[in-house]
């Protein structure tokens, strides 16, 4: 003799209810944690966007073409970060860290990007890159470091920028470009990294 199977009147509408209660506690939980990560992510990405829009336009439409630098979002830099990736050949004299006479034009021009948006970034970070160190080579954090200064001191001296706003990094060959040949010159670079923030440097002041 077979069993019957169990019909909706044989359920424990008790059973039934504590299952639903629970399975409705686990979706608000979820959803709560999902709009809290979304927002926490979102809201820093939106905050910060408007003003890097107006930045990268305003540098695409004051330094040419040829000279321009690009911006790089391809780093795992936190929200409210730009980017700007200047060739070493577009600012220095070949082999040495002076700058070059159509270098300093482009950072003037930088410089007056940077001041006329003093109200929506907070700080900048000047870092120096080389060629990839490769195995039995050293890395060249000197010739980094002295790049990333010679810029540093020009955004000070002739850019009106206030030194208190920058800093300078050495990274020698230890950040590569992504998808690039380690003998690729480009890797030869200044990256300018802007920090967005609610308290801007015009705000901000002196530390």
């Amino acid at each position: 003799m077979s069993r019957r199977r169990p019909t909706p009147d044989d359920l424990n509408p008790y059973v039934a209810l504590t299952d639903t209660a629970l399975n409705f506690i686990l979706l608000m939980v979820f959803f709560v944690a999902a709009l809290t990560a979304v927002g926490r992510v979102s809201w820093e990405d939106v905050r910060y966007k408007e003003a890097q829009k107006v930045f990268q336009q305003a540098v695409e439409r004051m330094i040419p073409a040829r000279q321009q630098p690009r911006a790089n979002g391809g780093k795992n830099d936190p929200p409210g970060t730009q980017r700007w990736v200047f060739r070493n050949s577009a600012l220095f004299e070949p082999g040495r860290a002076t700058l070059s006479r159509t270098g300093r034009v482009t950072l003037n021009q930088f410089a007056k990007v940077l001041r006329t948006n003093k109200n929506t970034w907070r700080r900048i970070r000047v870092e120096g890159h080389t060629l990839p160190t490769q195995n039995r080579s050293g890395d060249r954090w000197e010739e980094a470091t002295d790049r990333a200064a010679a810029v540093a001191r020009y955004l000070v001296s002739r850019g009106d920028i206030a030194p208190y706003y920058i800093a300078t990094s050495g990274r020698g060959g230890q950040s590569p470009l992504p998808d690039t040949a380690l003998t690729d010159p480009a890797h030869a670079r200044i990256e300018i990294v802007l920090e967005y923030a609610k308290q801007s440097a015009s705000d901000a002041g002196a530390p």
